[in-house]
């Protein structure tokens, strides 16, 4: 499995921060140009439990498209997204995987934090290893995929605190 998990303090309250994150489709692909391709609601563009989009993205240099839906939505303090399909590739070798992500919003005496956990598992048999192996060994994708992660968490943060 890869997995990791990102974390930022903002200088808000969680409310505000909620109202930020879950108008991914106005922060998304500015937070981070180089590896966000694409961002593309299937219903709508409200983000609640149900809704479901399309992300196109790199980490690590590998090309992934990921068909996903909210699972929870608790404002002001957590969202969850799951891939209902998954597929990323590298060099033209590609890996079916499930992948989700959960955004948390803890209150503090100075605003809160704000984390994003993400995750990412292939299947079982040799390949899905072999391919796993690679991307954590040879490309240092959980290196990667944190800060990409947290590349958009300090977009956030700064897109927050500069109002």
């Amino acid at each position: 499995m890869i997995a990791v998990k990102a974390a930022v303090a903002v200088e808000r309250d969680a409310q505000s921060v909620w109202d930020y994150v879950s108008r991914i489709d106005q922060w998304w692909l500015v937070s981070n140009p180089k590896d966000h391709i694409e961002l593309t609601f299937v219903d709508g563009a409200s983000v609640e439990e149900g809704t479901e989009f399309v992300l196109r993205e790199r980490i690590a240099g590998v090309r992934g498209e990921a068909h996903a839906v909210i699972s929870e939505a608790e404002p002001p303090h957590r969202l969850v997204w799951k891939s209902l399909r998954a597929r990323f590739s590298y060099l033209g070798i590609g890996v079916d995987l499930d992948e989700g992500g959960t955004f948390e919003i803890v209150e503090t005496d100075a605003g809160c934090i704000l984390s994003h956990y993400v995750w990412g598992r292939l299947g079982a048999g040799r390949w899905p290893r072999l391919m796993e192996w690679f991307f954590k060994t040879v490309l240092r994708g959980e290196r990667k995929d944190y800060e990409h992660t947290q590349r958009e968490l300090l977009f956030i943060k700064h897109a927050l605190e500069s109002r």
